[in-house]
């Protein structure tokens, strides 16, 4: 292999890794970590499906708990963003690339958001609480993950938070669904 494409790979792998050195004696780990990288942009993703909801006639049940969705969110996403500031670590822009297959969390594909995108009504609003309630059980998976794992405890603070939230929201959704005939 020529020297010059064994930089490029180099180069390419380190720019592609979402890791920076974690001091030992930091009150934060890889774990807490990659959970912050990986929950900003699911959190970005439940704030673009809920803005959604304005644009469609929808339950005055759902068009709140979108509402309340893109509140709650938004609040952690600047909390978290605080975080990677404070540990000087980049968002990493291909963390919810990474998501595939049963690593998704509930990150919807593109063709699933263009599909909600385009549908109307009561298809509509069962697509969204069929999508956000897989979402949800995601971030639900994440933030357990981190609360074995992690480190910080105003990441496991959040954690916690994010799993009592989406675990009353997910029963919201479940009703709403019941309600809607899925």
């Amino acid at each position: 292999m020529n020297k010059n494409l064994v930089v490029l790979v180099a180069l390419t792998l380190v720019g592609c890794s979402s890791s920076s050195a974690v001091d030992e004696n930091a009150s934060w780990n890889k774990a807490d970590q990659k959970f912050v990288q990986e929950m900003i942009p699911h959190h970005e993703q439940a704030v673009v499906m809920s803005a959604m909801v304005g644009d469609v006639e929808v339950s005055p049940e759902t068009a709140a708990l979108a509402s309340g969705i893109t509140d709650a969110q938004a609040t952690e996403i600047k909390l978290m963003q605080s975080f990677l500031d404070e540990w000087s670590v980049k968002s990493d822009p291909h963390a919810g690339h990474m998501m595939s297959g049963d690593e998704s969390h509930g990150m919807m594909t593109d063709e699933e958001l263009s599909e909600l995108k385009n549908s109307l009504g009561v298809d509509f609003e069962k697509m969204w609480l069929t999508m956000m309630l897989a979402h949800h059980n995601g971030a639900v998976k994440m933030a357990e993950t981190v609360l074995a794992d992690g480190k910080d405890s105003r990441v496991k603070t959040l954690a916690e938070n994010i799993i009592n939230t989406q675990q009353k929201e997910i029963e919201t959704i479940n009703s709403l669904l019941a309600n809607l005939g899925s």
